[in-house]
């Protein structure tokens, strides 16, 4: 039996690694980025954070913060719109695993435009080229969507949700920087730390698990379980710890899949916004 381990190019991980974003766009040759994020995220300067780092480096940035959770079709399809509009050449993810998975999504459809109805990305899609580069900013400890070869759309139409499983959405630089969600207020920190502890028990007791997915998922529960309270009291160092173990049942999730929480999760945020 073959099993398959998928990760991404690069990632910083720690407090302070933000400021890797800048040597990462210049040795890369990016020329402009569409930062994907939320207006909450503006509004409280977290974005600025990364803004003025931009500035002070002489790189070009557009603005796309129309995210909001459980991002729509119609989310992407403008956003897919702002980024053709500004010329930008890769996609500056901060936010949540909303943000990122819009990311996604625009990326994919960019290089892959015969998926522009957006629907038709359900599932394990065999897309023909890689998405335009994503440098994911996660600003919650729980998604690890940074990491991983999955996102979820919503379709309001069809009040319905669906997931995409394709390789070649995977950001190519994940910037994992515990101060970029010192800003989480206590409940969405606890929120998404369980979300985290939750991949990573599903992921360590799913049917597709094996050794090194197991090995990945028993560390993330142990790190989870010990920093999640601090992280909560917003100690930085639980902070950090939350940020490390999110990322890594990502790593291992993302390769082998969830179960039956996440299954009914899906159904009850469409009905009910939760």
């Amino acid at each position: 039996m073959t099993n398959r381990m998928i990760l991404n190019e690069t990632s910083y991980i720690g407090a302070g690694a933000i400021s890797n974003i800048i040597s990462e766009a210049k040795i890369r040759g990016f020329k402009k980025a569409l930062i994907v994020t939320d207006k909450d995220l503006i509004k409280f300067n977290v974005v600025r954070r990364v803004t003025d780092l931009l500035k002070e480096n002489n790189l070009e940035f557009a603005i796309f913060d129309n995210v909001k959770a459980n991002p729509t079709i119609s989310v992407v399809k403008s956003g897919l719109e702002k980024f053709k509009e500004t010329g930008a050449d890769y996609l500056l993810a901060i936010g949540g695993g909303s943000s990122i998975d819009t990311s996604k999504a625009i990326g994919i459809i960019i290089n892959n435009p015969e998926f522009s109805d957006v629907r038709s990305l359900e599932g394990a899609v065999s897309t023909k080229n890689k998405c335009v580069p994503i440098i994911a900013l996660p600003t919650t400890a729980g998604t690890a969507a940074e990491v991983t070869i999955n996102y979820v759309i919503t379709d309001e139409e069809r009040k319905r949700k669906f997931v995409c499983v394709d390789p070649h959405d995977i950001p190519v630089i994940a910037v994992v920087d515990s101060e970029m969600m010192a800003s989480m207020p206590r409940g969405l920190t606890a929120a998404t730390g369980m979300d985290a502890l939750t991949h990573a028990i599903e992921g360590y007791i799913t049917k597709g698990s094996w050794e090194l997915t197991d090995t990945l998922h028993l560390k993330a529960i142990e790190i989870i379980s010990r920093s999640l309270r601090s992280a909560v009291n917003n100690e930085p160092k639980g902070r950090e710890d939350m940020a490390l173990g999110q990322y890594i049942a990502g790593m291992g999730f993302s390769n082998v899949g969830l179960g039956l929480v996440h299954g009914m999760a899906h159904p009850l945020t469409i009905c009910y916004g939760i």
